[in-house]
């Protein structure tokens, strides 16, 4: 009645110490990589000046949504082919993202459709706001947020 279980792990004891002795060393390699890679980012030199303090960069949000209503009207907010007039949206946030690269603002504006609109092809979707980045007051480039019925 002294007989032992045969185990169910890798078959025995010898071997399950077997994969524990290779595998620390690899974990330790992989430790080591990583605080490697860390510390190289974190040695790369942060450009001087990044935003020249003597020219005005966030423009004032009611003058970016005229801006953006205008883009609209002229026709270049369109969604799966489909303009987008004024009278479909509204506007409800303005976003500005400063790119260090190249020290371009980017503007977006997000908006809420009045009706939400189809998917084409998709019957369980319905797209209900917009993002439109622009670039000197022109729609460069548009978001379609959809949502599940």
């Amino acid at each position: 009645m002294n007989a032992r279980a045969p185990s169910l792990v890798y078959g025995s004891s010898r071997s399950l110490r077997g994969v524990i002795m290779i595998m620390k060393p690899v974990f330790a390699l992989m430790l080591l990589c990583a605080a490697g890679l860390d510390a190289a980012l974190a040695s790369v030199p942060v450009p001087r000046h990044l935003i020249n303090p003597d020219t005005p960069r966030i423009e004032d949000p009611d003058a970016l949504v005229e801006r953006y209503l205008e883009a609209v009207d002229r026709g270049e907010l369109q969604v799966f082919g489909r303009k987008i007039d004024r009278a479909m949206i509204v506007p409800v946030r303005v976003e500005y993202v400063y790119e260090l690269s190249d020290r371009a603002m980017r503007i977006k504006v997000y908006s809420n459709l009045v009706q939400p609109l189809a998917v084409p092809g998709q019957n369980d979707c319905q797209i209900l706001g917009v993002s439109a980045v622009m670039e000197d007051g022109v729609i460069t480039e548009i978001e379609s947020h959809v949502w599940l019925k």
